[in-house]
Formats: C-alpha cells, structure tokens, sequence
C-alpha cells in the first residue's frame, strides 16, 4: 500500500505493475516493463516517493512516485540487473537509504538507493533460494529466509551473519522481524 493508503499496488505474471486508486476502485496506472516476464515482488518507499518492481529475469525497475495533490504522476528513473536469476523479493529499508533483493542465486544483495543504486554488499552464506527478507527498525540489520531451511540475520555495516536460526523442516519462505523483542547483540 502506498504511503498515502490511497493506493494499493500489485504485480503480475503477465508483467504489469498496476497502481489502484482506493477511493475509486480503479486502475490508475498500468506498467509493463518487460511484456511476458512474470513480476515477482514489488516494494514502496516508506514517504510515497519510490515504487521498485522486479522480475523473473532477475531485473530491477525503479519508479519516482509524485504524490502532490494535483499530481499523479510516475516517472520510470532507473533500471538495473541485480541478479543472473529469479529475483524472488525486494524490500526498501524503512529509512529508503538501502534496497534489497532476494533471489535464486542463493543471495541476497543492498543496493545504495541514494547513489543510484550502487551495489554495496551480496550476503552469501545460504545454500538454496533466498525467498524473503526483513529490515530491523533502524536499517542496520537484514534477516533472510531460504530453501535450505534456515533464517539468517545480517549486520548490514559489513554483510556479516550475526545469527543463524535453524530447525525448519522444510524451506524457510517469509520472515517478520519484531525489533522490540529481539537483542541483536
């Protein structure tokens, strides 16, 4: 949901990205970077500035978002390849300052949003696909779920595992992170 929770946005396998007016019960916008490529995840910046999509093609596409009262507007700004594979979540840190992506290379990498999206670490350590990730609160801290039955939590200053959560039988495939009740120390 867009931060103005008058907007709701979704993806598809076709491809588009639809923006959906609330009040109106209608599409506002339909984007369609790559016709045919499955979107995978789509994420929106906490102030309602940035919409990113990403794709099966391991693509990346980056939206301005303008949310005045008399604009609707959304303007294309950048678009990159982040992974060589699936790219199965993106996630905007809750300060918008870091990206990151998820995929089935097994990794899952922070993008610098702010220096137009430079790569600044890719966290390896899983085995198997990289299903979801967290940010903590404050965007110091990642946690990641994966295939090979493990959640992992990152310390984002150098790309370190902190702690390494086992016990699933099966893939691990989405994580929440509670920053209240979690000491990361």
């Amino acid at each position: 949901m867009h931060a103005n929770q008058g907007e709701l946005i979704t993806c598809d396998q076709n491809g588009a990205v639809k923006i959906w007016d609330l009040t109106a019960h209608s599409c506002t916008h339909e984007l369609v970077p790559e016709e045919g490529v499955p979107m995978r995840s789509v994420t929106v910046a906490s102030d309602g500035s940035m919409l990113i999509a990403v794709n099966n093609k391991g693509n990346c596409y980056v939206w301005k978002l303008s949310n005045g009262p008399d604009s609707n507007e959304v303007e294309p700004i950048h678009q990159f390849q982040a992974h060589s594979n699936y790219i199965l979540r993106v996630m905007l840190s809750p300060d918008t300052k870091l990206l990151a992506t998820c995929s089935a290379d097994n990794t899952a990498k922070i993008w610098n949003t702010e220096k137009n999206f430079e790569l600044l670490l890719t966290l390896q350590g899983h085995q198997r696909w990289v299903w979801d990730c967290a940010f903590s609160a404050d965007s110091a801290y990642l946690v990641t779920a994966s295939s090979d039955h493990v959640a992992r939590l990152w310390e984002l200053q150098n790309g370190e595992t902190i702690r390494q959560y086992n016990g699933h039988h099966k893939a691990a495939v989405c994580v929440a992170l509670n920053d209240l009740s979690v000491g990361y120390s």
